[in-house]
């Protein structure tokens, strides 16, 4: 009986509980990697007299950009499934403050590999347009809504 349990096809929540323990336990090794990886570079940074980006940094902005990438991707489907509805306006802001901070975050990753030098004060503008986007979706959605 509990070989049968065992070996039976998975459903639907397990196999999400499954794939997103299997995705924790890869973000966790990743991090743990990089972390001794960052404390190289910066202790070889400080021999040779050069100042580098941790390794950490550049790999906590490509996965804050790959989720954000996913996020918008999720946004644009779910205002799809809307048409013209009327929750479609907030969904679109949705969209538009994800494509926002997708932006704010390559700008910054590309100072940190110094790609450009941009001030930070103009990414903290773009992020702050992001959050007011997102801020206004929600109150929008919350207006049709009640």
């Amino acid at each position: 009986m509990l070989l049968k349990k065992l070996f039976k096809s998975p459903t639907r929540k397990t196999k999400i509980v499954f794939s997103c323990g299997l995705s924790f336990c890869f973000l966790f090794f990743i991090g743990v990697f990089s972390f001794a990886f960052a404390a190289g570079d910066d202790y070889s940074a400080e021999q040779s007299g050069f100042a580098s980006s941790p390794a950490l940094a550049i790999l906590l902005d490509i996965l804050l950009l790959v989720g954000i990438m996913v996020c918008f991707v999720i946004s644009a489907r779910v205002k799809s499934f809307l048409r013209d509805g009327e929750l479609a306006s907030g969904w679109i802001l949705f969209s538009l403050s994800f494509v926002l901070l997708f932006i704010g975050q390559l700008l910054n990753f590309s100072v940190d590999i110094r790609v450009t030098h941009i001030s930070y004060s103009i990414i903290s503008a773009v992020r702050l347009l992001s959050i007011l986007s997102l801020a206004s979706g929600i109150y929008f959605m919350k207006k049709v809504l009640s």
